[in-house]
């Protein structure tokens, strides 16, 4: 654990300065390990070169052998033997190791058991005549006819030792050697690994300087990245120099994100100054910092005007409590609160959201409102309750006029019966005024049940997805609250329908609102146009997030005066299926998945 912490201590922070290090260690590591495996194989080869070496003086020694242990005298003494073979081989043998003074070479007798010659003579002929003793080498080579290598402490002393049998007619007569000294091959061992080290040691300080001059450029490089970081929060618009390498993929995004930030920033400045909500925000102070140009329109004043400005500026009562200082003072956020809002010398009815303002690090640095004038919405909301009322009335009246009709017509039926049957005298008059009367009633009563039902307008070609944005226009204005999100996918290709545009509008005004009244807080309401698999419908699905009908509900929808709205009459849903089914449409309702909001589907012949 400690030496961990040791080392972590030991590793830097800069990039260039770890980079520098892992490619110094690596290269070095590397050309260690190279080192190593080099020297190894250049001993393995220094070694294979110096017995092939020795194998061929053996090879060359028999051949200038040849038959000469045959031509010695068998009778003669041991010694006499050895003195007669040694005067004749050695005159062959001292030549050839002249131009190797580091060789040694000689023949042993297998059946003199003795060395016959060992050159250079000067330097070894001591040696002929003694017995190689039982644990060497040589005899083994003598005894399974095979070339050896032994290296160790011999009677030359520390030598390496090449060895090959003397075969004549298949019968082994002895062995001949050739040797060099150990020491003689680790210097010229040593010699290579100095020279290994030395390359090594060049190629390290060349990796160290390469290292260098790549981290120094890294480090340059990432110091250009490193100040135009720190100058783009000032200036958006500027731009990262191009550098080299994959190091310009990062400017290159940096660059593309100051883009984008510059773009958003351009973007949120245009959403504030075109949305329809007013924007209000104050400093921790209450002071007005801000007001978007919605806020100007309602409220009558321009920024300049109110800038740092306590926010009771805006307001014409001094007594109003206002949302936006609770929230920056008490800490209490308000969500969709529907106020008077006395300002510009009038009182608008407003719907205010307000939180508070904070910095990236999570600072409070004062709040914001956003408000939306609701007051055309409450007049709209109150004639669409009148129109309710009405339809309501209507239903209430096409009831009674059908309850009235029935006996109007027996009455209807009778007088004429008298008339047929009285002569014509003034009672007969009477009875022509009664008929008149009750062919007026019957007017009435026609009025009444045309009322009652959706009138039919002028059919023309029209296209629905432009049907719907009009009415989100009026329901933007009047009826969606700022937590809930209407999402379009409309279809861009739908086919012209021919149908009555009012009619075909009241209807989507109904299904949304009610979609919207079914959110209590926040949610989302999909709007979506397309074709049906067949193509012969065009369907409109209306989606919301809200509770959701109950499902023993679900059958008594379409019912006129049925309803769950403590206001409501009734004759809402019941109305739009009646405009649906005069287009020769129908309408489905369905709770979603997990009673998670209701969807409703119209679905309109294409013509």
């Amino acid at each position: 654990m400690m030496t961990a912490r040791f080392f972590s201590r030991l590793y830097p922070d800069k990039i260039s300065a770890r980079i520098f290090l892992q490619v110094t260690l690596l290269s070095c590591f590397s050309i260690i390990v190279c080192a190593l495996f080099i020297d190894k194989e250049g001993r393995d080869l220094l070694r294979q070169e110096k017995i092939q070496k020795l194998y061929a003086v053996t090879k060359t020694l028999d051949l200038l052998l040849a038959d000469s242990y045959q031509q010695i005298d068998t009778k003669l003494p041991k010694n006499q033997q050895i003195q007669q073979l040694n005067q004749i081989l050695s005159p062959k043998i001292e030549p050839l190791l002249k131009n190797m003074p580091k060789i040694a070479a000689g023949y042993y007798h297998k059946k003199l058991d003795a060395i016959i010659v060992y050159a250079p003579q000067a330097a070894y002929g001591i040696n002929v005549g003694k017995s190689i003793p039982l644990t060497h080498k040589g005899r083994e080579v003598m005894l399974s006819g095979l070339p050896m290598v032994d290296s160790g402490n011999q009677i030359r002393g520390n030598i390496m030792n090449a060895m090959i049998p003397i075969v004549r007619d298949k019968h082994i007569l002895g062995y001949i050697w050739a040797n060099e000294s150990l020491d003689d091959i680790e210097k010229q061992a040593l010699v290579f690994d100095k020279n290994v080290l030395t390359i090594s040691l060049i190629c390290m300080l060349i990796c160290i300087s390469i290292a260098s001059l790549l981290s120094r450029k890294l480090n340059n490089d990432i110091n250009v990245i490193k100040n135009g970081l720190e100058k783009l929060p000032f200036a958006l618009d500027s731009r990262l120099p191009v550098i080299r390498g994959e190091l310009n993929e990062i400017v290159n995004g940096i660059n593309s994100l100051a883009e984008k930030l510059r773009k958003t920033k351009t973007m949120n400045e245009l959403i504030l100054e075109n949305t329809l909500d007013g924007v209000i925000t104050v400093d921790n102070n209450g002071a007005i910092t801000m007001l978007n140009p919605a806020a100007e329109k309602m409220t009558g004043y321009k920024l300049e005007q109110v800038l740092g400005q306590p926010h009771s500026t805006l307001v014409d009562d001094k007594n109003f409590d206002s949302p936006l200082l609770d929230t920056l003072f008490n800490g209490v956020d308000h969500i969709g609160v529907e106020i008077d809002f006395p300002v510009a010398k009038k009182i608008i009815r407003i719907s205010a959201s307000t939180n508070h303002l904070k910095d990236y690090q999570g600072n409070i640095i004062g709040a914001v409102v956003i408000f939306k004038d609701i007051t055309e919405r409450e007049e709209v909301e109150k004639l669409i309750q009148q129109t309710e009322r009405l339809v309501a009335l209507g239903e209430l009246m096409a009831g009674i006029a059908h309850e009235i009709r029935n006996p109007l017509a027996a009455v209807r039926g009778f007088v004429q019966y008298l008339q047929m049957d009285l002569p014509r005298n003034e009672q007969n008059e009477y009875i022509e005024i009664i008929l008149k009367e009750v062919d007026s009633i019957n007017h009435v009563i026609q009025q009444l049940l045309d009322f009652s039902v959706p009138s039919k307008n002028y059919y023309v070609s029209a296209q629905i997805n432009t049907l719907i944005e009009e009415v989100l226009v009026l329901v933007n204005s009047s009826h969606r609250s700022n937590n809930i999100s209407i999402n379009l996918a409309l279809d861009p290709h739908l086919p012209t329908l021919y149908l009555d545009k009012e009619l075909t509008k009241q209807a989507l005004l109904n299904l949304i609102i009610n979609a919207i009244q079914a959110i209590k807080d926040k949610g989302i309401i999909e709007i979506h146009t397309s074709l049906s698999s067949n193509e012969k419908y065009l369907l409109i699905r209306i989606k919301d997030n809200g509770a959701g009908i109950k499902p023993e509900l679900m059958e008594k929808i379409f019912t006129p005066f049925f309803t769950t709205k403590i206001s409501g009459t009734g004759l809402g849903l019941p109305m739009v299926q009646k405009i649906i089914a005069s287009h020769k449409g129908h309408i489905s309702i369905k709770n979603n998945q997990h009673g998670c909001g209701v969807t409703v589907e119209v679905a309109l012949p294409v013509n």
